[in-house]
């Protein structure tokens, strides 16, 4: 006979599995960003230059305002790593023919082979990291990824609610060592 789960078992699972996506992503995201500080490196760029040149997304010119968007940099922050990379000839700034309130960058002969290799190097590495996974499990590997990028997105958005304040454990004078 099967018997359903209480729902208390239900709830110490869901905090059983919350802590366990904290623990992987937190991981993850360590190891990410371990992986582009390596590639970046070899590449004699920066992090911040690594990210904005994959923000130009295969295009040779974009504004500074959707470049600052996909590289979630702030404006200031755009401008001063920019400014680095025009001084290593990677890109060029200029005034928007249609709209000279309008900040393009463009990558130069240089910046376009960077990004070709940046690009090419990413998907190798890529390749390399799939070839670490048992064997079938790469296609269903994609979709988690994909289903956790929505889900965060979702959060994000405000479609699920912050903890309620009474629900977080601060304590007011901080932790005792």
């Amino acid at each position: 006979m099967l018997v359903a789960p209480s729902p208390m078992s239900n709830k110490n699972n869901e905090n059983e599995l919350a802590q366990k996506m904290a623990d992987l992503t937190f991981r993850l995201l360590d190891q990410c960003q371990a992986k582009q500080e390596r590639i970046a490196e070899n590449l004699g760029l920066t992090v911040a230059e690594f990210k904005i040149l994959r923000a130009f997304e295969g295009n040779r010119t974009v504004t500074m305002g959707d470049l600052t968007r996909r590289a979630e940099l702030s404006s200031s922050r755009m401008t001063r790593i920019l400014d680095g990379m025009v001084k290593k000839k990677i890109v060029t700034r200029q005034a928007a023919a249609d709209d000279r309130r309008v900040i393009e960058a463009t990558l130069t002969e240089r910046g376009v082979a960077i990004h070709r290799t940046l690009t090419d190097r990413h998907v190798r590495t890529h390749e390399e990291i799939l070839r670490h996974l048992p064997p079938g499990t790469g296609p269903s590997v994609i979709v988690a990824l994909e289903k956790l990028g929505e889900a965060l997105k979702e959060w994000q958005d405000g479609a699920a609610g912050e903890p309620e304040e009474d629900d977080l454990e601060i304590p007011e004078e901080g932790i005792e060592p």
